[in-house]
């Protein structure tokens, strides 16, 4: 009976051993991004769907987009618990994200975030926004420079862009890639590197 107590708790030590091993994966940070701002104090408890066209050309299997939103109060740093989902489809070679919530009744401003990590090509158009005014009664709403159309000498009139400049990080409008209208937004990002993350795997 001794000898299979020991045996018994040699293996678990031998399990445990491997259950708490070393792991890491590749990621890449975030290279660039840019936020387009919703006034949101008149729509409160109301559903909204906000959409953006992507083409993706990623350079690698770890570069990618992200798409994501959040609800903001009075001040700039006023981030709210916002529990939006995002979903996906296809037309043609675009992908669109669309980001399904409801405003929160404290939220006076939405920010949807479109982020880039890692290293390729990659295309935004054909920005939206709709409101749920009555079930099953959707109402889109007018956003500035929506499809990058203005014609400014600043392409991201009307968006927030993140400060930190990157010398892997090219920015310019397409005409020869849309999704509608005349122009696109193109990010290109090259020699970015992927970094390391390390945890005990359970």
């Amino acid at each position: 009976m001794k000898k299979i107590c020991i045996i018994f708790f040699a293996s678990v030590c031998v399990l445990t051993s491997y259950a708490q091993t070393p792991v890491a994966w590749y990621h890449y940070a975030e290279e660039f991004y840019f936020v387009k701002e919703v006034p949101a104090a008149s729509l409160q408890g109301k559903n909204f769907r906000y959409e953006i066209a992507v083409k993706a050309d990623p350079a690698d299997t770890l570069s990618k987009v992200r798409i994501h939103g959040i609800g903001v109060g009075k001040g700039q740093e006023d981030y709210l618990n916002s529990h939006f989902t995002v979903e996906t489809r296809s037309e043609q070679e675009w992908t669109i994200y669309t980001v399904v919530g409801t405003v929160a009744p404290e939220a006076k401003k939405l920010w949807f975030y479109a982020s880039v990590n890692g290293n390729g090509n990659f295309y935004f158009d054909d920005l939206s926004f709709y409101i749920e005014d009555e079930p099953g009664k959707w109402r889109q709403l007018s956003l500035f420079n929506a499809s990058f159309e203005e014609k400014q000498n600043d392409i991201f009139a009307g968006y927030y862009v993140s400060k930190r400049r990157s010398p892997n990080v090219q920015t310019m409008l397409s005409k020869e890639t849309v999704k509608t209208g005349q122009k696109s937004l193109l990010v290109k990002t090259r020699g970015a590197s992927p970094v390391v993350t390390s945890a005990l795997s359970e």
